[in-house]
């Protein structure tokens, strides 16, 4: 869609957090990157579509046991329709469950959702409460998360609040390993992926310190002060000296993102 087509008064607003997190999203992907949607997470599956719509169009997208080529789609008017059988009509392959788990170790990029998150990494999609069987607030579950966690070459992890509550010391339940008790635990597990690379908030983006694998502080989104993520952090979070400036979309992805992707303004709410 031509920038020209993008009417003005979708352009007016500056980036949303969430529009942010999905922009950052798309800047990790490289063209030819084999990249699975999950279903319900909105920020990555935009994230991804950007990616796909602007520098990538040999992206390998995988949702459900579908790869789809995608760039021929003139509007998306439900992100959660993405990784539906609604969409098979775009799929340039269709493969069985077997196929699908056999390449999860070639994946480079998968995302994850979370009730909770720990210093390491490790996520929570099971429930809240020390009690499994009387939770404080049951889940989703893992839903696989498990399985590609543990196997593909790198994943993000998303959420929609930054909060002691979400980002805790120690997870109730893990439904995903990252770098389990830090430093080189995951390797000692036998878990042959890469781990999470990335934790993406409204309030900031995190990485992982290379030795010892605490979450660490990499970019604070516009108007967010450096107090305001310590404070809403459950755990003492890594800052680093520089906190690196997180890059801004042009107005033409801008444009991409809010006319063609999210039609229905989700990520602008």
């Amino acid at each position: 869609m031509a920038l020209a087509n993008v009417p003005e008064s979708l352009l007016e607003a500056p980036p949303y957090p969430m529009e942010l997190m999905a922009y950052f999203i798309a800047q990790q992907m490289r063209n030819g990157d084999y990249v699975a949607l999950g279903t319900n997470l909105p920020v990555s599956t935009a994230g991804v579509l950007l990616a796909h719509l602007t520098r990538c169009p040999d992206i390998k997208i995988s949702a459900l046991s579908y790869f789809m080529h995608l760039a021929r789609v003139e509007r998306f008017h439900d992100l959660g329709q993405v990784a539906s059988p609604r969409l098979s009509r775009w799929a340039e392959s269709i493969w069985s469950l077997d196929a699908l788990l056999d390449a999860v170790p070639r994946m480079d990029w998968s995302f994850t959702g979370a009730l909770q998150i720990d210093k390491f990494g490790n996520t929570n999609l099971i429930g809240v409460g020390d009690d499994p069987t009387n939770l404080k607030f049951r889940g989703p579950g893992s839903v696989g998360s498990s399985t590609v966690a543990a196997i593909c070459r790198n994943y993000m992890i998303h959420v929609g609040s930054h909060a002691p509550r979400v980002l805790v010391e120690r997870c109730d339940f893990r439904s995903a390993v990252g770098f389990g008790e830090g430093g080189d635990h995951r390797q000692r597990l036998g878990l042959p992926g890469g781990g999470p690379k990335f934790v993406i908030t409204p309030k900031a983006i995190m990485d992982f310190e290379p030795e010892s694998k605490h979450m660490r502080l990499k970019h604070l989104l516009p108007g967010v002060t450096l107090d305001e993520v310590v404070n809403n952090t459950g755990f003492e979070l890594m800052i680093p000296e520089i906190i690196e400036e997180i890059d801004l979309p042009s107005r033409k992805e801008l444009g991409i993102l809010r006319a063609r992707i999210d039609v229905q303004g989700v990520l602008r709410r």
